[in-house]
């Protein structure tokens, strides 16, 4: 069986549970919010068809009341009514700055205090908190009355899902071999594209069965539940896999140049040149990807307003994203044990160069053409997210691994979370919209392929390096036998003081 013993599924199993119901808990917000605005009273409003309006003969679909602007010719209207959208800064607020601050921020706290009491702290315990803190926010989220509940319990999801990602990365290297690496985060980042579609289908169908008369309440409270079963799963059934491979000599007090500070070997690790150019990469693809997402609904309501959006969206999400990031793990997996671990990035620059003129024909096909495309785009697109992380947790130092994960999470949400707002610049300086998407979606895929590219120059040379040292280190274990001079090479060193023959070739 290899890696793939009860044991280490049973793992990855409750791994990806935490994170899909994390990312529920993420994503519960943007398929109710209007809903919850209309309940809370927060944000802007805009003028809406009365559902109440009792009078069959006027359809829904072909009135005017999204064309008013203005309350008071809206409230004049009988079948209109003025009610909030769900829309404006204290939204904005709510979905993005609320949670990517402290996602950010406590994920690079946790991780650090992880690797720096990693004999003490258990990795396991972390994430079984963190998975209880994000289901206990979000439970309370269906009982909150105020805004600022909501934010500050949107907080807490952001502070409780930032645990998953570093801490689950880095128990996935430790249970499993570089063969298995890439599958094994391929299924855990299963977690982004199953949360993503399952809020759709909970906020949207939860909210319109109006269970037991809680409307937009329930979705948070059935999602929560599950997720305290995972936590408390967590914490009781399962023990931190870290390795303990430190000779006992080396764990001395004595003063060592090898034995390098943590800060040393978190800086050397985040210095390397072959992450550096990867999170640049990283930045670029995340950018691309967030403006597609912050732009999905409103692009389709702008040139496919009568399209029926939720359930392709779904599925393009769950099947081709899905399924794209196993097949990326999968594949890279096979490469890397035939041509080096460089050959991963290889994959994910091909990859990500191919999902480009699929991203392309969803701005300029008509659906359900142009959903075709899309699905297309999310397998080629989505090998990135299980097959980057595959890499970093090979590059960096194993003691600063989490930390380093963390941290490049927080460099790639700052700049890809908070880019795509060149849209709005864009769209004003070309007057046009699907340009201006055109621009930014395929064309930073374009520029990240090539830079996924060009990282993997440095990462093959540091692994010839590696074998130039591994070559070097059996020169220098040979036999006892080879390394004890005989009296006939003691006498032949006397009359030629230049041969060593205690030495390596090699080495000399």
């Amino acid at each position: 069986m290899g890696d793939w013993t009860i044991k280490n599924s049973y793992y990855l199993t409750l791994m990806t549970a935490a994170y899909i119901i994390g990312e529920i808990c993420h994503f519960l917000i943007n398929t109710t919010g209007r809903e919850v605005a209309r309940d809370i009273h927060f944000g802007d409003k805009s003028c809406f068809f009365n559902d109440s309006y009792a009078d069959p003969s006027e359809d829904k679909s072909s009135n005017n009341c999204s064309m008013v602007k203005d309350q008071k010719e809206c409230t004049e209207v009988e079948y209109c009514s003025w009610e909030y959208s769900g829309l404006g800064i204290e939204y904005q607020i709510l979905a993005g700055p609320a949670f990517v601050a402290v996602f950010s921020v406590s994920g690079v706290a946790i991780s650090i205090l992880s690797d720096k009491l990693k004999a003490t702290v258990s990795r396991v315990l972390l994430v079984g908190i963190g998975t209880a803190t994000f289901s206990s926010a979000c439970l309370l989220m269906g009982f909150a009355d105020s805004y600022w509940q909501l934010v500050l319990l949107r907080m807490l999801i952001a502070a409780g899902e930032s645990v998953c990602r570093p801490m689950c990365g880095a128990m996935l290297a430790d249970l499993f071999s570089p063969k298995s690496r890439g599958v094994a985060n391929g299924v855990f980042s299963w977690g982004v594209y199953v949360g993503f579609g399952m809020a759709f289908v909970l906020g949207i169908n939860g909210t319109s069965a109006d269970i037991a008369g809680y409307g937009w309440r329930a979705p948070y409270i059935i999602t929560a539940v599950p997720g305290l079963v995972v936590a408390v799963l967590f914490i009781c059934t399962l023990k931190d896999p870290k390795p303990d491979t430190t000779p006992a000599a080396q764990r001395s007090t004595s003063p060592n140049p090898e034995n390098k500070t943590y800060f040393q070997r978190l800086i050397k690790s985040f210095a390397n040149p072959a992450l550096l150019i990867l999170l640049i990469a990283a930045m670029a693809r995340h950018t691309a990807g967030l403006t597609w997402a912050y732009n999905t609904r409103l692009y389709f309501q702008s040139y496919h307003p009568h399209f029926d959006l939720g359930y392709w969206i779904l599925l393009a999400s769950v099947l081709g994203g899905s399924f794209g990031v196993f097949a990326g793990g999968f594949f890279s997996d096979r490469l890397v044990g035939k041509l080096g671990l460089h050959s991963r990035l290889w994959l994910l620059a091909a990859c990500t160069l191919i999902a480009a003129p699929f991203a392309a024909g969803t701005l300029y096909y008509d659906p359900p053409g142009a959903m075709g495309f899309l699905i297309a785009y999310y397998f080629f697109a989505e090998t990135w997210f299980a097959v980057l992380f595959t890499v970093i947790v090979e590059i960096v130092d194993p003691e600063v691994r989490a930390t380093c994960i963390a941290l490049f999470l927080f460099c790639m949400n700052q700049v890809g979370g908070n880019l795509p707002v060149i849209i709005t610049p864009l769209k004003a300086q070309l007057d046009d919209y699907r340009s201006a998407l055109a621009i930014v979606w395929p064309g930073f895929l374009v520029l990240s392929s090539v830079l996924f590219f060009l990282s993997s120059f440095p990462l093959c040379y540091i692994e010839r390096e590696r074998q130039r040292r591994a070559a070097i280190d059996e020169q220098r274990t040979v036999s006892p036998e080879a390394r004890t001079p005989s009296p006939t090479s003691n006498t032949e060193s006397q009359d030629s003081p230049s041969t060593s023959p205690t030495v390596p070739l090699l080495v000399k």
